[in-house]
């Protein structure tokens, strides 16, 4: 089925602005299954299209994204998740920063790019937890090696015998 609205919705860690392309409608609600609930309602009553001839365009936020991403997916509407470097190069340069205006902007690159974009698909919840756990994973490895690479330093800079609180931490078994 032909996509006929186009929907952009700026998300932050507690709320998500919305805006509906064709005519500018505007609002905001909670990041919540709640919240993602009444956004669906609002959308259907402020426009004159079916809910499977929207798409529901959001920036690419990591954790803050996938909870709508998943809502929106069980409910079988079409959304794309949209990386926020792109949508920022595609408009050039622009003053002024809010959620609102992201919203719109959003909106706009997703009607701008609408013969190219397609509609995001989930994977399953297994790989999506997998994926979670090696950012959780790759993090910390990041986290011990500067860990590790702070405590040679100190090592070699700091006395011992000055510091033997210090390198009694160091010298306990992290790994």
């Amino acid at each position: 089925m032909k996509i006929k609205e186009f929907i952009g919705i700026d998300i932050s860690k507690l709320k998500f602005d919305v805006r509906i392309h064709s005519n500018q409608s505007a609002t905001e609600f909670e990041n919540n299954n709640a919240g993602f609930a009444k956004m669906i309602n609002w959308v259907v009553k402020h426009t004159s299209c079916k809910k499977e001839e929207m798409l529901f365009a959001l920036e690419h936020t990591g954790i803050y994204s996938l909870p709508i991403s998943i809502y929106l997916s069980e409910k079988s509407c079409q959304f794309v998740l949209l990386p926020g470097l792109e949508i920022k190069r595609s408009l050039g340069i622009q003053r002024g920063k809010d959620d609102k205006i992201d919203a719109k902007r959003i909106a706009e690159y997703a009607y701008q790019k609408k013969d190219k974009i397609t509609p995001s698909i989930l994977p399953c919840k297994n790989i999506l937890r997998i994926r979670r756990l090696l950012a959780q994973r790759e993090r910390l490895v990041k986290q011990r090696a500067g860990y590790l690479k702070d405590n040679k330093e100190n090592k070699h800079y700091l006395k011992r015998c000055e510091n033997t609180v210090l390198f009694n931490i160091v010298d306990m078994d992290i790994g």
